[in-house]
């Protein structure tokens, strides 16, 4: 791999990786909207840099643990636990929710739902699996009707 540097930019010559930098003045503009933003847009404004490739390391943790506090205050557990399981039949391994489900219900309660399973998960209450990023999934795959489907599970309280 051959690096040079043209013009402020790094370019990586490897047909196999790509790398280049923004310029100063993109990233004071990105900077500027990620620091007057309300902390309630930001996962839309991560999504939006997302999709534009723009790799912000380390700002959707930021955004977590900035918001996490205040969301944890917004449920009591066990009742958003029991709401949620509520008319439904539990397998032997719990719950079983996918993961849209799961997102529209704490959707619909003015909550984030990766703040929420984060939560729940730090609480014992659902099941996660690790990626070899390291980076915790809060749902896991299952075989159900001969497919590997994904889903939400939540343990019984």
């Amino acid at each position: 791999m051959k690096n040079a540097a043209t013009g402020g930019r790094r370019e990586v010559s490897d047909m196999t990786e790509r790398v280049s930098t923004l310029s100063v003045d993109s990233a004071i503009r990105i900077a500027k909207i990620i620091a007057t933003a309300p902390v309630a847009r930001m996962p839309m404004i991560t999504q939006l840099f997302h999709q534009a490739s723009v790799d912000l390391e380390g700002l959707e943790e930021l955004i977590e643990n900035s918001t996490l506090t205040t969301q944890n205050l917004l449920i009591d557990t066990d009742e958003f636990v029991r709401e949620l399981t509520k008319d439904r039949e539990s397998t032997e391994r719990g719950y079983l929710f996918t993961p849209d489900e799961f997102n529209q219900f704490c959707l619909a309660r003015n909550l984030q739902p990766r703040l929420v399973k984060r939560h729940l998960y730090a609480k014992g209450y659902i099941e996660a699996t690790k990626e070899a990023t390291g980076k915790l999934t809060y749902s896991v795959t299952l075989c159900i009707n001969g497919t590997s489907q994904r889903r939400v599970v939540v343990k019984p309280c």
